[in-house]
C-alpha cells in the first residue's frame, strides 16, 4: 500500500520562494525549525523523509546519519559542496539538486563585474556627484572587452555561456582550461593549460566545483605568475582563492584588481582587509539570485517530491 502523500515529513531548513514552498505544503509535512544549528537539525530530522538545504547549510555526516527514515536531501542550489556526499551514499540516501538552475545569472554577473573592473563606474559617478564633471573626462579610463584576453578555469554549463559572451558579444579572445574534454563550442576559443591561463590572460575567471583539486587553487605561487595588468574574478566557490594571497596581491599592485562573489571565509569580517581596497569588488554570494535564478534553485522540491512518491 502506497503512503500518502500528506504523511512525507519534510525538513526545511530555510525558506523558498513562494511557488515551491505552495508545493511542499500540499504535498507534505513541512518540518521548521527553531534554528539552525546542528543539534536542533539531528533531532528534527530524526523522522523526516526528507532534507531540504540552501547551499550554505552544512548536511554532514552526523546530521545524515540522524535521519532514521531520511532517503533525499534536496539542495536549492547548483554545487553540493556542502553535502557529505559520501556519507550519504554510504547511507542510501539521495542527494538532488540544479545544476543548470543559476547558469545564465551566474554568468550575467560575471561579465558585469569583468566590465565594472575594466571601466570603473563608481569612482566616476562618484567624480560627477561631486562637480568633478569636466576632471573626471580629463584622461580615458579603462579597457575595452574586445581588446582583451579571458582566461576561463572550468568550461561547464557557466564557464562556456560568459566564454560564448565575452568572444560572440564582445570579440574578446577566449581561452580555456578544462580537467575533461569539453567543446566543440559555437564560438572562438582555445585549449591551453593552466600555466597558459595564468600568465597570458587579461582576465581570469573562475568556474569550477568546489572539490579537493581546486580547493586554494589560486594560491600565492598561482597569483605570482599572472601579470601585474590582470584581473581575477571568482564567482565560483570563495575556497578556490586563497583570500590572503590575493589580499597581499592586491595590496602590493601586484595584481590590477579583483571581483568576487565569494569568499573564504564567508562572510569576511568587517575589518578583512579586502574591504578597504579600492581595486576589489565584493558582491554578497549572489550571482545566482535573480529572480528566474532562485526560482530554478527551489525548484529542486519538484525532484524531492517524485522521488518520494517514486519510493511510497
Amino acid at each position: 500500500m502506497q503512503q500518502a502523500a500528506s504523511m512525507f515529513r519534510i525538513l526545511l531548513v530555510e525558506a523558498l520562494d513562494d511557488e515551491a514552498e505552495r508545493q511542499l505544503a500540499a504535498a507534505a509535512h513541512v518540518v521548521r525549525p527553531p534554528g539552525a544549528d546542528e543539534d536542533t537539525l539531528c533531532e528534527l530530522v530524526r523522522d523526516c523523509d526528507a532534507l531540504v538545504v540552501r547551499t550554505h547549510h552544512c548536511v554532514t555526516q552526523r546530521l545524515l546519519e540522524a535521519g532514521r527514515r531520511l532517503c533525499v536531501v534536496g539542495v536549492a542550489g547548483v554545487g553540493t559542496d556542502n553535502v557529505d556526499v559520501a556519507a550519504a551514499q554510504r547511507l542510501g540516501i539521495a542527494v538532488l539538486n540544479t545544476p543548470a538552475a543559476a547558469t545564465d545569472a551566474v554568468a550575467d554577473l560575471t561579465v558585469a563585474l569583468m566590465l565594472q573592473l575594466l571601466r570603473p563606474i563608481p569612482r566616476l559617478t562618484g567624480q560627477y556627484r561631486q562637480g568633478q564633471f569636466r576632471a573626471a573626462r580629463v584622461r580615458p579610463h579603462g579597457w575595452e572587452l574586445g581588446e582583451l584576453t579571458v582566461g576561463i578555469v572550468g568550461m561547464g554549463r557557466i564557464g562556456s555561456r560568459v566564454g560564448r559572451t565575452c568572444a560572440a558579444g564582445f570579440g574578446a579572445r577566449v581561452i580555456y582550461n578544462d580537467i575533461v574534454p569539453v567543446g566543440p563550442f559555437d564560438f572562438a576559443a582555445k585549449p591551453v593549460d593552466k600555466a597558459t591561463i595564468w600568465a597570458d590572460s587579461d582576465i581570469v575567471t573562475l568556474h569550477v566545483p568546489l572539490t579537493e583539486q581546486t580547493r586554494g587553487l589560486v594560491d600565492g605561487a598561482v597569483l605570482s605568475r599572472f601579470r601585474p595588468t590582470a584581473f581575477l574574478v571568482n564567482t565560483a566557490r570563495g575556497a578556490v582563492v586563497d583570500t590572503d594571497a590575493l589580499a597581499a596581491a592586491l595590496g602590493d599592485g601586484r595584481l590590477a584588481g579583483a571581483a568576487l562573489d565569494v569568499t573564504d571565509p564567508e562572510p569576511l569580517p568587517p575589518d578583512h582587509p579586502l574591504f578597504a581596497c579600492e581595486r576589489c569588488i565584493l558582491t554578497p554570494h549572489i550571482a545566482a539570485r535573480t529572480t528566474r535564478g532562485m526560482r530554478r534553485m527551489c525548484a529542486v522540491v519538484d525532484e524531492v517530491l517524485a522521488y518520494l512518491r517514486e519510493r511510497a
